[in-house]
């Protein structure tokens, strides 16, 4: 595939509500894509998408509440955010070869640039940076 040269970014920041079930990441990977691809090169778009699935799929896993995805494109980075209502952060597990699934935290440590997790009033917010 050739490199393409992405869009001089605009600022974009949108949100959308989504339900826990397994339809929801696709949902997800669908809406960022939608926002950032046009304005970031492909290489950031692809870790952008990647990265939403894993935390929208947490959220469908573990925390099993409505979540709430924020994305937000500026000149200097991309930042994706994911609310749900349970107040307990994501857990990393190990990285061991043999396991199937529980490496999404994981992803998202090696390839932000920067993700936390903030507390708020009616649970967390787990959230990760990419250089825009």
């Amino acid at each position: 595939m050739r490199p393409r040269k992405a869009e001089t970014p605009k600022d974009v920041h949108d949100s959308i509500d989504l339900v826990p079930e397994p339809k929801a990441a696709k949902a997800a990977r669908d809406f960022v894509d939608e926002r950032v691809r046009s304005h970031v090169p492909d290489e950031t778009a692809d870790v952008a998408v990647l990265l939403t699935s894993e935390l929208v799929t947490n959220v469908v896993v573990h925390a099993r509440t409505p979540m709430r995805l924020h994305v937000d494109v500026t000149d200097h980075a991309v930042r994706v955010a994911v609310a749900d209502e349970v107040p307990r952060p994501p857990t990393e597990r190990s990285n061991h070869e043999s396991r199937l699934t529980g490496r999404g935290i994981n992803l998202v440590k090696s390839l932000a640039a920067q993700w936390g997790v903030d507390p708020c009033p009616t649970g967390k917010t787990v959230w990760f940076e990419l250089p825009a």
